[in-house]
């Protein structure tokens, strides 16, 4: 107040005081119908007929990966889509050689494979680029056509390039007078037949090992690919091949299936083969089997009738199951017959367990040993194989099934006392009462255990003469009276006692 302004519109001067304020009651917008607030509305302006008026529209907002600098993952992707069709091309360059990588493909895989990876390496290369998508896409189709004609062309082994003109091997190939002549091989119409390459690979690299096994292909036509894992391992398991046994696919659908560090000849094999469906032909000279195989096999039997012991079907249908190449289904009956009451086709079926216990590929020993107590009327019949197994297990410190050592103690398998003792050795508690079981023929060596430091195998060794001491006993169990603390004396007497009440 009382100041001297300046208008900013006429450049006329004045004093701010009551005569210059024009004092108004205060008010706010829409207290009155007046159109010079129209200007302070948030709505549209209806009453001006301003309805048609477009709004204000920004320009698109740029993305972020289109002014900044590429993104490392982005370079990872790229790279990794151009790294990926150079291997896949590489391979397929490789594959021309029947040992190679994928000597053994067929054309339509090698395709399948070269098309599913150009695809994904095509999707990197697009991620890689937003800037220039139709440049980088067209890059990859491009790489991806380079690739998937490398099949078609690549055919046969590559030239070695290794010999050069002063090599004592070299030999010009514009004069034909100097080309030695290779001399033929009487069965190089059977090899080409066979593709036996891998074999003959693995048959070289015994050879020069001096080794006494052996490497044979096994020819499989007629069989459906679903099926070629389990035949595999059935090969594998029965004939004990090595590791680097491997079917090798052929055309039509056929398989060479190489089984390599044989021990059994090539008779031997083809009957194991021969399982698999009918034997075309046994081709010695080269090694190789040729089979048919019958995929019928392969089929599985009902469940309900598997399962059901009321139905009269349930034990062949077990039967032939125990007979299948599928171990996995092996296994399964070895099961269902555990439970079954044997009531027909038991000897059959008991033969069949006992030959179960003598392969060595079998993994169910405790399974089978508790069908074996149930089905075999003179456990003793498969005393020698049991041993084996047992014997094995403790060799390789597996977990021994207790119903393997009950069917040797049911059998009166004397030369099971020996490895049962070593069991009981290492865990009383668990084998007490199975190495009991065997008799009085172990009082000897339990009573050298009576003074062990292990405290555990001594209150054992107490229990077990307790139960099958004989007078024998009644020296050392005396000594324990006199010389151990009141635990062990008073396990003592118990046992001195028990012996001279029998």
């Amino acid at each position: 107040m009382n100041r001297t302004v300046e208008c900013s519109f006429c450049d006329t001067r004045f004093r701010i005081n009551d005569d210059v304020i024009l004092r108004y009651k205060k008010f706010y917008p829409g207290e009155r119908a007046s159109t010079e607030l129209d200007g302070y509305k948030r709505v549209h302006l209806r009453g001006l007929g301003l309805t048609d008026v477009q709004p204000v529209r920004n320009a698109q907002q740029a993305q972020p990966y289109k002014l900044e600098p590429a993104s490392p993952q982005r370079i990872i992707a790229g790279f990794v889509g151009v790294a990926q069709m150079g291997i896949i091309a590489l391979m397929f360059f490789l594959s021309s050689e029947p040992s190679g990588l994928m000597g053994a493909m067929p054309l339509k895989n090698m395709l399948i494979m070269g098309g599913f990876v150009s695809t994904i390496s095509i999707a990197l290369l697009l991620y890689a680029s937003p800037k220039a998508r139709a440049k980088a896409g067209l890059f990859g189709l491009l790489m991806a056509a380079g690739v998937m004609t490398i099949p078609f062309f690549v055919k046969g082994t590559p030239a070695k390039l290794t010999e050069s003109v002063d090599s004592p091997n070299y030999v010009d190939p514009t004069n034909p007078l100097l080309i030695p002549e290779a001399p033929e091989d009487p069965f190089t119409a059977l090899k080409e037949r066979f593709s036996t390459k891998p074999l003959e690979v693995e048959q070289n690299r015994l050879k020069s090992a001096s080794s006494e096994k052996a490497a044979y292909g096994i020819y499989l036509t007629d069989l459906l690919q679903r099926n070629i894992y389990t035949v595999r391992d059935y090969l594998t398991r029965e004939t004990m091949a090595g590791a680097n046994s491997h079917p090798y696919p052929r055309d039509k659908g056929d398989y060479l299936m190489v089984l390599t560090d044989v021990d059994m000849d090539i008779t031997e094999v083809a009957k194991i083969a021969g399982l698999l469906g009918t034997t075309k032909a046994v081709h010695s000279e080269i090694g190789v089997i040729e089979v048919s195989v019958n995929n019928e096999q392969f089929e599985y039997n009902s469940p309900d009738k598997l399962n059901n012991q009321n139905d009269p079907a349930f034990f062949k249908l077990n039967q032939r199951e125990l007979a299948s190449i599928d171990i996995d289904r092996v296994r399964l009956a070895v099961e269902r017959l555990t439970s079954a009451k044997p009531s027909i086709y038991r000897e059959d079926i008991s033969d069949i367990l006992i030959k179960l216990m003598e392969k060595p590929g079998i993994r169910f020993h405790d399974e089978l040993s508790k069908a074996l107590l149930v089905w075999l009327k003179d456990p003793s019949l498969v005393g020698e194989a049991a041993l084996k197994v047992l014997e094995e297990h403790i060799a390789a410190e597996k977990p021994v099934p207790e119903s393997l050592v009950q069917l040797l103690q049911k059998g009166n398998n004397q030369k099971a006392i020996p490895s049962v003792n070593t069991l009981w050795l290492a865990n009383p508690s668990i084998w007490e009462r199975h190495y009991m079981a065997f008799g009085a023929v172990i009082e000897p060596s339990v009573i050298e255990q009576l003074d062990s430091e292990n405290a555990t195998l001594g209150r054992s060794a107490i229990n077990i003469l307790g139960q099958i001491g004989t007078e024998s006993s009644l020296s050392p169990l005396g000594q324990i009276v006199v010389t151990k603390d009141s635990e062990f004396r008073v396990l003592a007497e118990r046992a001195i006692k028990a012996i001279k009440e029998r």
